[in-house]
Formats: C-alpha cells, structure tokens, sequence
C-alpha cells in the first residue's frame, strides 16, 4: 500500500511539472509501467527491464528517422520513470502483470 502512496505523490509532482501539453510523457510512463509489468512476469526482472528499456529506445530512434517524429531524452526519462514505478509496484503487489493492467486501464 505504501508503493501506490509513492506512485500517486510520483504522478502528482510529475504532473505537476510537465503541464497538459505534454501528454506524451504520459503516454511513455503508462506504457512503459505497464510493459514492465507484463514483460517481467515472463522475463523475470532483469529481462523486463531489459525489454521495456528497448521499446523506448527504439522508439527516439525511430522517431530520430522519422520527418513527423521528434525524439526527445524527456520522453527516455519517462520510460524510466514508468520502469522504476512498475518495477517498484510489481515487488509490493502479487499477482503483478493483472494488477498492473487494471490500474493502468
């Protein structure tokens, strides 16, 4: 209970900061959190973190590429922060990857 204290101050402060305008970073840290969740079930911890980390950042290299795309690092820091909010959620609650997805969607 004290990790879903900790995400709800997270996602107000980091509201907070970012503005309505950056709905993107929100959209990272949702799915990130949620991929972590899901992947690390399968992959255990490592390999979750492993294959999150690698949907951001194959995402800024496409968006690099990409003439409608922006790639931005505040969007890698959102990936992050998604990933150390899943992580950190997952080792409070059991089972991790159906509770991850209810609170996300």
């Amino acid at each position: 209970m004290k990790s879903l204290f900790f995400i709800v101050v997270f996602l107000l402060l980091v509201s907070s900061c970012l503005g309505a305008k950056n709905y993107d970073k929100y959209l990272h840290f949702s799915v990130s959190f949620t991929a972590y969740g899901l992947s690390s079930y399968i992959l255990e911890d490592i390999g979750g973190l492993l294959f999150t980390l690698s949907i951001g950042i194959g995402k800024e290299v496409r968006d690099c590429f990409s003439p409608s795309g922006s790639a931005e690092f505040e969007d890698l820091l959102a990936d992050i922060a998604g990933i150390t909010m899943g992580y950190l959620f997952a080792k409070s609650t059991s089972p991790r990857p159906l509770l991850i997805f209810y609170l996300v969607f």
